[in-house]
């Protein structure tokens, strides 16, 4: 976790043992799974071919996580809302992800990117790189302190759609 210009930036890589193919064609079918019971809803706005890649647009809509402080003042909460960005390249193999709040704004911001290449004929590597920024420290803190865990999540719930746990169930919890 390195700190950018008061924000903070996570970085990670992990690999999983399925050729790139499965893995980009998952990463589409990603909901549900047991790790991402937050996400509501998953909306295609925009999907469209040019020069012989997939360019896709979607709107995700997740459960806040500032629920649980805002349940303590009794305040109201409203979901978050998350612009996913990908363009898929067939020839290179290679899908490249931006996701980044359009709400909540006001708290603060994380622009994530991912990155899924093929390493090899059985493995497919991505790379994640996060930017949170917030107006209040504590909350970029704690907000940066458990986004290595939502990136394991994450990235478990994609093994759990490739067939990679065993016992695991697409429903989410």
């Amino acid at each position: 976790m390195a700190n950018d210009e008061g924000a903070r930036v996570f970085e990670h890589s992990t690999s999983f043992d399925r050729p790139w193919g499965e893995v980009s064609s998952a990463f589409f079918d990603r909901y549900p799974n047991p790790n991402a019971g937050h996400v509501m809803t998953v909306d295609t706005v925009e999907q469209y071919v040019n020069d012989g890649k997939l360019y896709t647009t979607r709107l995700i809509q997740k459960a806040s996580t500032l629920d649980r402080f805002t349940s303590f003042l009794r305040l109201p909460t409203k979901p978050v809302f998350v612009t996913e960005t990908s363009v898929v390249d067939p020839l290179s193999e290679q899908l490249w992800v931006n996701q980044e709040n359009i709400n909540h704004t006001k708290f603060g911001k994380c622009v994530e990117s991912l990155q899924y290449r093929r390493e090899n004929i059985r493995e497919t590597i991505l790379e994640r790189r996060a930017t949170i920024t917030a107006t209040i420290g504590a909350l970029k803190n704690l907000a940066a302190n458990s986004f290595g865990k939502r990136a394991r999540g994450s990235d478990d719930g994609l093994r759990c759609v490739l067939g990679l746990i065993e016992g695991c169930n697409r429903k989410a919890s």
